[in-house]
């Protein structure tokens, strides 16, 4: 299997925006979340349209995110926010992207090595998969939240390349949002965008991604695998 004149022997995947569905209740689950603390949901709402746009980087975390929205929040509160808002999130989990899982199977039949890079945490991780019908065990390695180096530090690769040692450059990493553009970049493993996640294509162009690099979503890879 090749992939744009290089052997694929890796796919890295992020999870939300690629495998499952963020799009379908982000900012309505933010928006519960920040209810049950009667705080203001215009700063979630602002944040989001600048994303969505292209107008504005994301945060590479959520408690990066509420201190920007609410600076006058103590650690406490947002250990608060975040708790109720993974609460929601397991009482409503996200889809899986159109034809994503589809897109696994097909990478497991070829015998290329699906992996994981993700900021969830493990226990979070799991939950969301198996909520989306998703099996933990169709991925052979996985750098989670607590691996110690959450992306966009390049060093959240290390654990996967450790699990499955091949040539980085014979891998590629799929990715919907700034801090995968950096960690890929970061780690020497080529990039490609999916627009599944809410950035625009604009916006991956301006940071340098071919525009042969960038897809609608995961299934549309499929497509550009050069088999035998």
């Amino acid at each position: 299997m090749q992939l744009f004149g290089h052997p694929l022997k890796l796919v890295i995947l992020d999870v939300d925006g690629v495998i499952l569905d963020l799009m379908a209740g982000f900012e309505r689950h933010l928006q519960a979340a920040a209810a049950q603390l009667h705080l203001p949901t215009a700063p979630i709402r602002d944040y989001l349209t600048a994303v969505h746009c292209g107008a504005r980087h994301s945060f590479a975390s959520l408690p990066e995110a509420i201190q920007a929205w609410w600076p006058m929040l103590s650690q406490s509160d947002t250990r608060q926010f975040v708790a109720g808002f993974r609460t929601i999130e397991r009482e409503h989990p996200y889809p899986p992207v159109e034809e994503s899982l589809a897109a696994i199977h097909w990478f497991r039949r070829h015998r290329i090595p699906v992996a994981l890079c993700t900021t969830n945490d493990r226990q979070t991780l799991t939950h969301r998969l198996r909520s989306a019908g998703v099996d933990p065990g169709w991925f052979t390695a996985a750098s989670t939240w607590d691996s110690g180096y959450p992306k966009p530090d390049p060093r959240a690769l290390d654990p996967i390349f450790a699990a499955l040692p091949v040539p980085r450059e014979h891998a590629v990493y799929v990715g919907d949002w700034y801090p995968d553009v950096e960690t890929a970049r970061g780690g020497g493993v080529r990039f490609i965008a999916v627009l599944s996640g809410g950035i625009p294509r604009h916006a991956f162009l301006r940071e340098g991604i071919p525009e042969d690099h960038i897809i609608a979503r995961l299934r549309d890879l499929l497509s550009m695998v050069q088999t035998p």
